[in-house]
């Protein structure tokens, strides 16, 4: 079994919040410490934002860093644990809310689209799109 890091470095369809994890400085976080579950977008979720959107949020690490700390939570939660809780508390200190259905879970209306990647220090689950924290103005100007 691998950590966070290597999980995200074995995927081929994870490569950009690797990336932005990286620039954010989560890297020795994510592969040395835990439990963490992380809500990890797919990089065909990152296609769809703008590729100026992109460039600014990756040339803004203060920014960065409240983002990728929105996908992270502490703790372990499986796919059975997520059915039911209703919220999960981000590590950016900022709650997620959590649904269930019998079409999947979702996360801020966000369907997890690939579950329980277990990890030596967590789980990942792929999420579908990037999460924006409420802190974070999503409107370019």
């Amino acid at each position: 079994m691998k950590n966070i890091i290597e999980t995200l470095e074995d995927s081929n369809s994870l490569t950009v919040f690797l990336e932005l994890v990286r620039i954010a400085g989560m890297e020795p976080m994510l592969r040395e410490r835990g439990p963490f579950t992380v809500f990890v977008p797919t990089d065909e979720a990152f296609s769809r934002v703008p590729k100026e959107r992109m460039e600014e949020i990756r040339q803004d690490a203060d920014k960065l860093l409240l983002i990728t700390s929105y996908h992270v939570v502490p703790g372990q939660l499986t796919s059975e644990d997520l059915r039911s809780i209703a919220a999960v508390r981000s590590s950016l200190g900022t709650d997620l809310v959590v649904r269930s259905s019998d079409k999947g879970i979702t996360v801020n209306s966000v369907p997890i689209v690939e579950a329980d990647a277990f990890c030596t220090n967590g789980i990942c689950h792929a999420i579908s799109a990037a999460l924006v924290p409420p802190t974070i103005d999503v409107v370019t100007p």
